[in-house]
């Protein structure tokens, strides 16, 4: 959900949804500088992960493949944050990423998704 909001706050710069980058302003002009391109980007980003979700609380095989994608391109994400200086935020995320995904692929949870 936040990120559908952010990719619709960026398509509407100045508009009623600008409180959601109360926390990070210098964040939200970087992307604002990127133009709208970035804002679709989150949008079809909200989708990838709101069809993600309906296929794993459905126990489909796809959803639980699509729902590991997400978190394996999240570690690679955060990984890239390490060199540009932000290291201690980027190993919190790996670790977390690499823990969910690691539970992900544990044979009873793949069990609930094999039909």
């Amino acid at each position: 959900m936040m990120c559908g909001l952010a990719g619709a706050s960026l398509l509407t710069p100045g508009g009623a949804l600008d409180w959601i980058w109360l926390r990070k302003p210098a964040e939200h002009e970087l992307l604002l500088a990127l133009g709208p391109r970035i804002g679709w980007g989150f949008l079809a980003l909200a989708l990838a992960m709101a069809a993600a979700s309906f296929g794993t609380f459905r126990r489909r095989g796809w959803g639980l493949w699509l729902a590991m994608a997400i978190f394996a391109l999240n570690a690679a994400g955060d990984a890239a944050r390490i060199p540009s200086g932000a290291v201690l935020e980027g190993m919190i995320g790996v670790a977390v990423t690499a823990a969910i995904l690691w539970w992900l692929t544990r044979p009873k949870v793949r069990a609930c998704f094999e039909r």
